[in-house]
């Protein structure tokens, strides 16, 4: 893309005379230079892990869950008008669209399992980037190494934002964070693949800025993963219009009245703190938890407690009550699931499908799981205290406890401290993470084609524009086309 400058034509000033640079506008010289950072050893294989994951949960999402199709039916809905072509790939449901409604879907698909991964402070980084990247990216020929970067850029910026919100607890949270942090980190990936300067960063994010929200009352409905979904198309949407010089603010990080960070920054908005871009990238440190059950993250301490009493608990009959101490959380007091959706929030759902199944995976989450007479029976057994004394921050000492009292007096007593994969626990290897992916992947394609899109994900950087399209056609149609 050739760079047009959105500056104001301004008086010719001495250099005594010229004003200083503002935050937002050293913050996307921060921007241009990281962007420069090779993709290489620890840093090119968190990437690539993170591509995969996020390509193989939005194709399961997609298969499983029924807000990625309903959306898809809304853009080819006439009434719809969304008159934008059919330039992207639409993740395991078979079709295309344009560029913004394509990032819409597959934001949703590769959120509404609750299966991507976890970042600290919390949000969901990957959706936002990554979906509006491939979008894009597939629509102007872009490498695999170019996804890579954008989707690392535009995780950076989320992190970044929330870091500079300071050490917030769950209960102080008024949006939901991809929702305030997601449009501005696709803005920045997208930004990356159309080869912007500072200024149109800075654009980019100031008309992002005004498409952030999300409210917390939607957890547990499918307008959560629009969440998502919104992040990504308003990003690639804030980009697209920077292209063609549509103005906005340049100063969106800056100090001000009414501004992005007394907005959406309930204790104070540490703008600065983002000058620290890339220093390392947040993708390495703190890095990230690979979800090993497609559920809130607070509901793995659950699950992580109940998989240790399970074996201490003779006959679940035998149950007479199940009591949880957990941080604060308010989204994760659900005793009444209203399905299988919702029940992915509930700390007390997730907790009883451990006990009952001895394990939480994909087919967890159904009306008709959740209606079983045994889980209805531990339903009804469940007592969840959220404490204050427990921090909420995921690094900051967090933990669950649980104790299983039975008919006979005995008490089981579990807890949790870090679920599989987080932050000071054991991590997730690399056989089980590919495990974990060529699960989704096989909800949509055969072993062949499983193995085919993992081994291209493996190798993403290596990829050119055609080998990045046929991947993508892949994931979309199911189908591993014979080589012409």
């Amino acid at each position: 893309m050739t760079s047009t400058s959105l500056a104001t034509p301004a008086a010719s000033v001495t250099p005594d005379m010229a004003p200083a640079a503002s935050l937002t506008a050293r913050i996307c010289e921060r921007i241009v230079a990281a962007a420069q950072t090779p993709l290489e050893g620890d840093l090119l294989r968190a990437a690539r892990q993170l591509f995969l994951d996020g390509l193989a949960v939005a194709v399961a999402g997609a298969r499983l869950e029924h807000s990625p199709r309903l959306l898809l039916e809304h853009f080819k809905d006439p009434l719809t008008g969304s008159g934008s072509g059919a330039t992207a790939a639409v993740l395991g449901l078979d079709d295309r669209l344009g560029t913004i409604a394509a990032a819409m879907v597959n934001g949703a698909s590769m959120h509404v399992l609750d299966f991507e991964p976890m970042w600290v402070p919390a949000t969901h980084a990957l959706s936002p980037a990554l979906a509006a990247t491939l979008a894009l990216g597939e629509a102007i020929g872009a490498s695999g190494a170019q996804l890579l970067k954008a989707m690392v850029l535009g995780i950076e910026i989320q992190g970044r934002l929330r870091q500079a919100a300071g050490k917030l607890q769950s209960h102080q949270l008024k949006f939901h964070p991809p929702g305030f942090v997601g449009p501005i980190g696709a803005a920045v990936a997208c930004g990356y693949l159309l080869d912007f300067t500072a200024e149109q960063y800075a654009n980019a994010i100031g008309i992002a800025g005004s498409r952030c929200g999300s409210l917390f009352v939607n957890l547990g409905t499918m307008t959560k993963s629009s969440h998502c979904a919104y992040a990504a198309a308003a990003g690639l949407e804030a980009a697209l219009l920077t292209r063609r010089c549509f103005t906005a603010t340049q100063t969106l990080f800056d100090e001000a009245p009414q501004s992005y960070g007394d907005a959406f920054f309930p204790v104070g908005f540490q703008g600065e703190r983002l000058l620290e871009f890339g220093r390392p990238f947040r993708v390495l440190d703190p890095g990230y938890a690979i979800k090993v059950f497609p559920a809130k993250f607070t509901t793995h301490y659950a699950i992580t407690a109940a998989l240790l009493a399970r074996p201490q608990i003779p006959d679940l009959a035998a149950v007479k009550q199940i009591r949880m101490r957990a941080a604060d959380v308010p989204s994760s007091d659900r005793p009444h699931p209203k399905g299988g959706l919702d029940g992915k929030f509930s700390l007390q759902y997730t907790a009883a499908a451990a006990l009952v199944d001895g394990q939480v995976g994909l087919s967890t989450f159904t009306d008709e799981m959740l209606a079983r007479p045994a889980m209805q029976s531990l339903l009804g057994k469940m007592q969840v205290t959220l404490s204050r004394d427990i921090p909420s921050i995921y690094t900051e000492g967090r933990y669950l406890e649980m104790e299983v009292e039975l008919d006979d007096g005995t008490v089981v007593c579990t807890r949790c401290d870090r679920p599989r994969g987080s932050w000071g626990a054991e991590p997730i290897t690399e056989q089980e993470h590919h495990a974990k992916a060529r699960d989704c992947l096989a909800t949509w394609l055969d072993a062949a084609a499983v193995e085919h899109c993992v081994a291209a994900c493996d190798r993403i950087e290596q990829l050119d524009s055609r080998g990045v399209a046929e991947l993508l056609a892949l994931a979309s149609s199911g189908r591993l086309d014979p080589p012409v």
